[in-house]
């Protein structure tokens, strides 16, 4: 439980660049954290969507057959929606503990 937690709080983190106007397809400092992340914990699933849709949104991006603006979007709705998954798993988890 203490894992999921650190790593939501660090996806809250890096998803700051994400929600302002900084294109994070250039930001390399980011990519590295992301980077570093996905690879630190390979079994964490929704991270690895989280990685993998972001990698994929930047290509799209890039052949100018999406927006940044709907890239970010479709992004931070994602990220919702892992956040919503990881407090519903861990309330469920703190009740099977009881």
């Amino acid at each position: 439980m203490k894992k999921i937690i650190s790593i939501t709080i660090l996806l809250l983190f890096l998803s700051i660049p994400v929600s302002s106007e900084t294109n994070f397809c250039h930001d390399k400092e980011s990519w590295k954290d992301w980077d570093v992340m996905a690879k630190k914990f390979p079994e964490d699933i929704p991270l690895q969507i989280l990685h993998a849709l972001r990698i994929g949104l930047c290509v799209k991006i890039e052949q100018n057959s999406i927006s940044f603006e709907e890239a970010t979007d479709l992004f931070n709705d994602m990220f919702d929606t892992v956040i919503n998954k990881r407090g519903d798993e861990d309330e469920q988890e703190g009740k099977e503990q009881l």
